[in-house]
């Protein structure tokens, strides 16, 4: 009797744990498979990746990462979820396996539960751009400055160690914009109190200069960054502008850009439009939010108000009704920022292969089940990743060229060319490729050339040095009909002699640097050609007749080169 009283309560358990899993309210699934190398490591691949409830960056597959505990990790980023309880509890993980019957959701309580993770080390620069116009109201601008602490308070609790880079501008005239800034610092304890300090002793004053503010705000970002120090500028990871206004701008001008016209026809205001929004940044795109409420000079449905903030933000600007969504707004804007570093790590049993699911709590909602086929997971060697994203950073770049040569006659011509290079496995600043030219002399002759490559250095964020080495090939075109001057002179015949020239062959050095999307250099020639002359020639019996003469000539080739790298797939 106690034996059979024990198969149903274990029934019943197993029955329950296959429901808590297969009606998981909330959930992460993908195929979990194991490879090996041609060198004999294993490699860790989680694929089919899908999810209900959990939001995190997108991604085809994820390579696992072997722990201390011999566990195998996998890193999902921006993670996030519709769960009341969010990551608190952890996930429990699940495998699908057979049970002697068929297939079934088995609970592995030995694998340590998901959690959540900050990854703070990385570099956010965040500037606060806030109208301080008299329109507000005193009341008014009380809110606004208590929304903006709040959202420096929740950037401070998020990462306390001055990872996140604040700075401040509260503007009405240009003129108090420039005296109501606080230049970009790291955000620690002492920082935030001075920045809320900052805030609740602006004040109020007529003009909106709200163009003005955004352009200064997006020129100390940039500045701030390109300043960075090389370990901190491997960190930088997103910098944004947050902007509140309650009105138009009637302030901002520029005498060196043109004169203000009439509406938003003002160049100024266009000017401002083309440099702010999605300005690059470090290879980044700066990222400009607008937050706007209609203040008391806005009439109710007005469209040149909505219209002074296309071109101003990233996204649609955001429109609200009252000041009763002001602080609502800022904690949602800052929640949204620091979602950038939350990461949900999972984990699974090394020698586990098959279908997994990480699920929260016991949620559970009512599903059709749909019986699955049996796959087998068949072991295959792959050739392990020997950098990760490295075909990702492969250097793809075209150029063109002044082309000069230096022979008997001076020509100047035109050229293009490609390049290329793919990074080191392991080794990312130093790349190997090649390059290919083709040079056109106006009324001269035709260089191609190719050879191998190296970048040496962070082509991607920074600057690399680049070195080739290659042949070059001088072929002579149908336009190519100057006659030769001469060296010698005591055959008698002069330069109208000169017939034609053969194909020459020489080597080619090149040496530049690149510097974000752009690269420069010069590419030095040098070689000989053949020039075939008609020349009289006296015979024994007196008569003269055409005969040849073949001259070689030296050349030296230089061509100064300006490139450009095609953005890389992220």
């Amino acid at each position: 009797m106690k034996k059979i009283l024990f198969a149903i309560v274990a029934m019943f358990l197993c029955v329950s744990a296959f429901s808590q899993a297969e009606k998981a309210k909330y959930y992460i699934e993908g195929d979990y498979s194991i490879t090996q190398s041609t060198n004999g490591q294993f490699i860790y691949q989680l694929s089919n990746i899908s999810s209900k409830g959990i939001h995190f960056t997108p991604v085809e597959y994820i390579y696992g990462t072997k722990e201390a505990d011999e566990s195998i990790s996998f890193t999902f980023d921006r993670a996030s979820t519709d769960c009341p309880e969010g990551f608190s509890s952890g996930l429990k993980f699940w495998k699908w396996q057979y049970n002697g019957k068929e297939y079934t959701w088995q609970r592995d309580s030995e694998v340590k539960d998901a959690q959540q993770e900050f990854e703070t080390d990385k570099v956010m620069v965040v500037m606060l751009v806030l109208d301080c116009s008299k329109s507000l109201g005193d009341d008014n601008f009380a809110k606004l400055k208590n929304s903006a602490t709040k959202f420096i308070n929740i950037l401070y609790n998020a990462s306390s160690d001055g990872s996140i880079r604040l700075g401040i501008i509260g503007f009405n005239t240009m003129g108090n914009a420039d005296r109501m800034t606080r230049q970009i610092e790291p955000l620690t304890a002492s920082s935030r109190d001075e920045m809320i300090r900052f805030i609740q002793d602006m004040t109020l004053y007529n003009n909106t200069a709200l163009y003005y503010a955004m352009h200064k705000g997006s020129d100390m970002i940039s500045n701030y960054v390109e300043n960075l120090s090389s370990v901190e500028s491997e960190k930088f990871d997103y910098a944004c502008m947050v902007s509140f206004t309650d009105g138009y701008d009637n302030h901002s001008m520029d005498a060196n850009i043109g004169v203000p016209q009439e509406g938003l026809d003002n160049p100024y205001y266009q000017y401002v439009r083309d440099h702010v929004v999605n300005r690059t940044i470090a290879n980044s795109n700066l990222k400009s939010y607008v937050i706007a409420i209609k203040g008391n000079d806005v009439s109710e449905d007005n469209k040149l108000y909505k219209a002074v903030f296309d071109g101003l933000s990233s996204e649609d600007p955001i429109l609200l009704s009252d000041f009763s969504e002001l602080e609502n707004q800022f904690e949602n804007m800052a929640q949204e920022l620091i979602k950038r570093w939350q990461n949900l790590t999972c984990y699974v049993p090394s020698a586990h292969q098959g279908k997994v699911r990480w699920t929260i709590g016991d949620y559970t909602e009512k599903v059709v089940r749909e019986e699955p086929k049996e796959e087998k997971v068949e072991a295959k060697t792959v050739e392990a990743p020997m950098y990760p994203g490295l075909l990702r950073k492969n250097f793809i770049g075209v150029d063109g060229c002044l082309d000069m040569e230096f022979t008997s006659t001076f020509y100047i011509g035109l050229g293009l060319g490609f390049d290329f290079a793919v990074p080191f496995p392991r080794n990312d600043k130093v790349a190997m490729g090649g390059f290919a030219t083709l040079k056109y002399c106006i009324a001269g002759p035709t260089h191609v050339g190719a050879g191998p490559m190296l970048l040496i250095g962070d082509y991607e964020n920074k600057s690399a040095f680049m070195l080739g080495l290659g042949l070059d090939f001088r072929c002579p075109t149908e336009t190519y009909n100057r006659p030769r001057k001469i060296a010698r002179r005591e055959f008698g015949w002069t330069k109208e002699n000169w017939e034609h020239d053969n194909f020459g062959l020489g080597a080619t050095l090149r040496l530049g640097a690149t510097k974000g999307r752009f690269f420069a250099f010069m590419d030095f020639s040098a070689g000989a050609y053949n020039s075939w002359y008609l020349v009289p020639l006296v015979q024994t019996d007196g008569t003269t007749i055409m005969g040849t003469h073949v001259e070689r000539h030296p050349y030296v080739n230089v061509s100064l080169n300006l490139g450009y790298r095609f953005k890389n797939r992220k």
